[in-house]
């Protein structure tokens, strides 16, 4: 498969985003006091990729529909997170969601000035997605919600860059069977490829090493990992690419598209990486 496609306002694609929230989501990123708990980071994370895809989809002043997104999070419920989002499709269109965050805060940062000191920016930040963490981890659940509603779209846009499905989370599912509807969800495809699914794993662990797209299910530690690996799709070309410029390692040809115990940076260039566009037009 190719994963060639231009992506346009009349060929979109479509991004989404599976978020964790099960109770061990509250817990400190790599189980380090003083981390932000894994829920707010991930909700964090994700806020700033939403921003990013909508600075991409920016025009001559104009936010462009090139992207559909959507936003899942599973736990004690499984449920659409993301304002704005059709009740029928769960997903919203990238000015949509520009249109549509629940509030707007008040930012500030560092930056340095012209004669080497520092100055205060104020910027404003926009909020989609608010922390949460309680319930299991029906994995299978939610993949199975994600077929149905990836396979709605891929059916309604053929010449597509193929959808890409980034599943956020901390622990293996709790539902069984869950091999067989992420193979489920892969299988999906447009005439440019195949359905793309990611997994961005935290560790409750501050000792965990972590595995970056690795090529061989040996280089994975346990057979929770090694699940995880089998249920992530092989890395497209073009995000192979775009892993090695954003790493600045040489990364393989067989790379799965899974970072496990990962820490924060890990998760942040993950999400930079997966939402990469590619042949914007």
């Amino acid at each position: 498969m190719a994963y060639k496609a231009e992506i346009s306002r009349t060929n979109p694609t479509c991004f989404l985003f599976l978020v964790d929230h099960s109770t061990s989501m509250n817990e400190p990123v790599m189980g380090v006091e003083g981390n932000p708990k894994k829920s707010e980071f991930v909700a964090e994370a994700l806020n700033r990729v939403l921003q990013s895809l909508v600075v991409s989809a920016s025009k001559d002043l104009d936010v462009r529909q090139y992207f559909q997104i959507g936003v899942l999070g599973y736990g004690s419920e499984i449920r659409s997170i993301l304002p704005g989002a059709d009740d029928n499709t769960n997903l919203a269109w990238i000015d949509e969601v520009y249109q549509h965050p629940l509030r707007i805060e008040d930012r500030t940062r560092e930056e340095l000035d012209n004669e080497g000191g520092t100055t205060i920016i104020k910027t404003k930040f926009p909020i989609w997605v608010e922390p949460y963490s309680r319930g299991h981890t029906p994995m299978r659940q939610v993949f199975e919600s994600a077929f149905s509603i990836i396979a709605n779209w891929v059916e309604e846009h053929p010449e597509s860059y193929p959808p890409t499905v980034i599943n956020l989370t901390d622990g293996q599912s709790n539902d069984g069977k869950v091999a067989e509807a992420a193979q489920n969800l892969r299988a999906l495809k447009t005439k440019d490829g195949y359905v793309i699914l990611l997994t961005l794993h935290t560790s409750s662990h501050p000792h965990d090493q972590p595995v970056v797209f690795p090529s061989t299910v040996e280089e994975m530690p346990d057979f929770s990992s090694r699940s995880m690996f089998e249920m992530s799709s092989p890395l497209p070309e073009n995000l192979r690419r775009a892993a090695e410029e954003i790493l600045g390692t040489e990364i393989q040809k067989k790379a799965r598209g899974i970072v496990y115990n990962s820490d924060i940076a890990g998760i942040v260039q993950g999400l930079e990486i997966g939402t990469r566009p590619a042949n914007l037009v």
